[in-house]
């Protein structure tokens, strides 16, 4: 294998690079157009052109200018690699660094001892090349809290193409002085670069196809308009959590929150006040609740918060502190905000979370029933400052209350 003729190496290198590099600019221009792809196929074609490029130092009147454009191109090649992963992190490229690898090998090719002095090209060449490695993997360093399956396999692949570097600099500094088309590690060096774009390739291909997978997960469990998890995720996580709850004997508490009068705002001033509205009040029970709390919106005006080991009049206490928060909401032209809350505990309702649901939502309209903008809790207790109703158990008994208390209300 080593006997392999290093000229014909360069071009398979170069016509994998080229082959890999058009798939990937093909996968990035497909769809949402992901960036990342195409900042890795910019790598890939730069590579190729650069090993290409490198053909032309066996002519001695093109020998500086081979050395000097090749490697600028395959500096700037490692330097897209970080582009593309600073793009995926949501980042701003920035000119001046992408370019400076490539500009401090132009500057130093311009002193003629330099270009005599392979073994120092050699160590120059690979330092420049690790230092965007390191950076590249510095951006995707943090993703891996989030999805470490998706983040490792690339964090190994720019390691070992770093560690090969060190591998290259440490040889060359004991081997004697030879033509690099013959040096002992040649072809090696061709083989791994032929690896290397292939993994990296795959590896992109498996970061950003991780992140489309978590951007779809969030889209499907999140509510789109308030930013609060959804009724699907309420389930999701709210099962589970009670589950651990009940094994561990611990309380959970669950507040079913209805904005007041909700209705009369869409019919008033639009639904795009609505839309103001139900996001306000989602910005107030992010504001009130606490980190491990699940709030979701599980349709209309109706949002559940989902809180352990608050306690009875913990419980309570949270759920007055989100009304009169939203009581002192008074966007124009809609006025004072009001919300309606009823509270079901585990504890005495059980660890079912349906079971839950319906007895938050009993107390919930026995709190419309009161009058609104107050808290009732399925046993009765209150924490607004307002007689307790009779329990409301049923929307149809509701439905059917006596003339006398429909005509308090103004709206239902």
């Amino acid at each position: 294998m080593l006997n392999l003729d290093a000229r014909t190496l360069l071009l398979v290198e170069a016509f994998v690079l080229f082959l890999v590099g058009g798939l990937m600019l093909l996968a990035g221009l497909q769809g949402r157009r992901d960036r990342p792809l195409i900042w890795m196929s910019a790598a890939l074609l730069m590579g190729g052109v650069g090993f290409l490029l490198s053909l032309a130092r066996s002519e001695p009147r093109w020998w500086a200018w081979a050395i000097t454009g090749a490697n600028m191109l395959l500096i700037t090649g490692h330097a897209c690699v970080w582009a593309g992963l600073r793009v995926f992190a949501e980042k701003r490229v920035r000119g001046p660094v992408l370019l400076a690898g490539a500009a401090v090998w132009f500057a130093l090719c311009q002193w003629p001892w330099f270009m005599t002095a392979d073994k120092v090209r050699m160590l120059c060449f690979s330092l420049i090349a690790i230092a965007y490695l390191v950076a590249a993997g510095r951006e995707i360093w943090p993703e891996r809290r989030e999805d470490i399956g998706s983040v490792m396999p690339l964090l190994v692949i720019l390691a070992g193409h770093g560690l090969f570097y060190s591998y290259r600099m440490a040889i060359h500094q004991v081997v004697p002085d030879a033509s690099w088309l013959h040096w002992s590690d040649f072809t090696l060096t061709m083989l791994e670069g032929i690896l290397f774009a292939i993994s990296l390739s795959f590896g992109v291909l498996i970061l950003v196809r991780g992140q489309a997978e978590r951007r779809y997960r969030h889209a499907a469990l999140h509510d789109a308009l308030t930013r609060l998890p959804n009724r699907r995720a309420l389930f999701e996580q709210g099962v589970a959590s009670l589950e651990r709850a009940s094994r561990e004997g611990r309380d959970m508490a669950l507040l079913m929150c209805d904005l007041d009068w909700f209705k009369r705002i869409n019919d008033e001033h639009g639904h795009e006040a609505g839309d103001r509205v139900l996001a306000l009040f989602a910005d107030v029970l992010r504001g009130r609740v606490r980190a491990g709390d699940l709030c979701a919106r599980i349709g209309g005006e109706e949002f559940v918060v989902l809180v352990p080991d608050l306690g009875p009049l913990g419980t309570l206490e949270l759920a007055d502190r989100i009304r009169r928060a939203l009581a002192g909401q008074s966007p124009p032209p809609i006025g004072r905000l009001s919300v309606s809350i009823g509270i079901a505990c585990a504890s005495a309702d059980g660890y079912d979370l349906d079971r839950l649901l319906a007895c938050a939502d009993r107390a919930l309209y026995e709190a419309k029933a009161s009058g609104r903008d107050c808290v009732r809790r399925s046993d009765g207790l209150t924490a607004s400052g307002r007689p307790s109703a009779p329990a409301v158990r049923t929307r149809a008994t509701e439905a059917g209350a006596d003339a006398g208390l429909a005509a308090s209300l103004t709206e239902s």
